[in-house]
């Protein structure tokens, strides 16, 4: 009897950075892989916003729905789906129904509820009504072609879930992506020491998420990049720690003088930067977990642009300040060395909180991978 097929459902670029997030380096030995990358047939325009793909012969690309749906019959017997579609819209909700329809056994993910992504506005009885009726109407639309199990990372991830879908999907408890990885690494080698580390985000001097909603970008690189640069210097001249620049894994293989200078860029080696630095500054960066899992000092950045026009961005960096108790640096404003040390030391308790509600549903350290391979690939149904 051959392998079980696992087909991943991905609806932009898949890169090598994927597949390793999505272990299957350690799951190609028990399945046999197939990505299927919907980007060309969703948003072509978004594959812009992307400098490298994956070339692994695993990963199959379909310019047309149609292309994808005739692939996609073909293998889809008896399968394992990782579906990362979302209904948001008719097209999106098609390709679910047809995934559904093949009987497949289907699995989701809950990734990505982190504080970044998290509206905590305070809601009155009305609006709070309304919000429990849209959810139940969504629940209900979706129903037919919800997945059979999904993996949550955290207890906020666990309350969404239960949320946004009914109690007949099977809860695996989980962990985020880059935690995951974090568990992976433990006995891997450091790169050395790192002094201090910036987590890019491309912003805003690359072509981002903006390509999909179609929004301009409303801070300017000359709003952003100078007084960035000085922040730098200030960590530099006051606790004597170089910044290194962590690049965005859909920008890794572009050249970011223009921005950073001939200030030192890496790609690919975010976790191994974190872990080995002294200090982390970020924006909204989702590798702000890197920072928790191996407790590292963290500050957060922003500028008056921000403040004025970039209103997601400002909630989302008060967000993130919020749950993990790092300060926020205006890089229009001056700080004095005090302010700086004062910033550097760590609020354990709610880096704990951080990480149990947004990084792990687990108490026994297993990584995703083997969590899969346990409790929904191998699984008795």
């Amino acid at each position: 009897m051959g392998k079980k097929k696992l087909i991943i459902i991905w609806p932009y670029r898949f890169r090598d950075f994927d597949w390793q997030r999505f272990e299957l380096d350690y799951l190609a030995p028990h399945v046999e892989v197939h990505v299927h990358e919907l980007i060309d047939a969703l948003t072509p325009e978004f594959g812009a916003a992307y400098a490298n793909q994956s070339e692994n012969s695993a990963v199959k690309r379909f310019a047309s729905l149609k292309e994808w749906r005739k692939e996609f019959k073909k293998i889809s017997k008896d399968a394992i789906v990782f579906n990362h579609v979302r209904p948001t819209e008719l097209k999106l909700a098609l390709i679910c129904m047809t995934i559904k329809l093949s009987r497949a056994k289907i699995v989701g993910f809950s990734s990505g509820a982190g504080p970044a992504y998290v509206k905590q506005a305070h809601r009155g009885v009305i609006l709070r009504l309304f919000v429990n009726l849209y959810h139940f109407l969504k629940r209900t639309s979706f129903a037919l072609i919800a997945p059979d199990t999904i993996m949550t990372e955290g207890s906020y991830a666990i309350l969404n879930v239960k949320r946004d879908y009914y109690q007949k999907v099977k809860l695996v408890a989980g962990n985020s992506f880059d935690f995951s990885t974090v568990l992976r690494s433990i006995r891997t080698s450091d790169l050395g020491e790192i002094e201090s580390v910036f987590l890019d985000t491309g912003f805003p001097g690359f072509l981002r998420d903006e390509l999909l909603s179609g929004k301009p970008e409303l801070v300017k690189a000359s709003e952003w990049y100078p007084n960035l640069m000085k922040f730098f210097h200030f960590v530099e001249t006051n606790v004597g720690l170089e910044t290194i620049i962590a690049s965005h894994p859909k920008h890794d293989g572009r050249d970011h003088s223009e921005f950073f200078g001939a200030r030192k860029t890496v790609g690919g080696q975010t976790l191994g930067l974190v872990r080995s630095s002294q200090l982390v500054i970020a924006t909204n960066s989702t590798s702000i977990s890197f920072a928790v899992a191996f407790s590292k000092p963290l500050i957060l950045v922003t500028c008056d642009a921000i403040e004025q026009a970039q209103q997601p961005k400002k909630f989302e960096i008060k967000s993130c300040s919020a749950e993990t108790g790092a300060r926020i640096f205006n890089i229009d404003r001056e700080y004095t060395e005090q302010d700086l040390r004062e910033a550097m030391v760590i609020d354990h308790a709610k880096y704990e909180s951080y990480k149990r509600k947004y990084l792990t549903s687990r108490t026994d350290g297993k990584p995703n991978y083997q969590v899969l391979l346990d409790e929904v690939i191998f699984a008795e149904d």
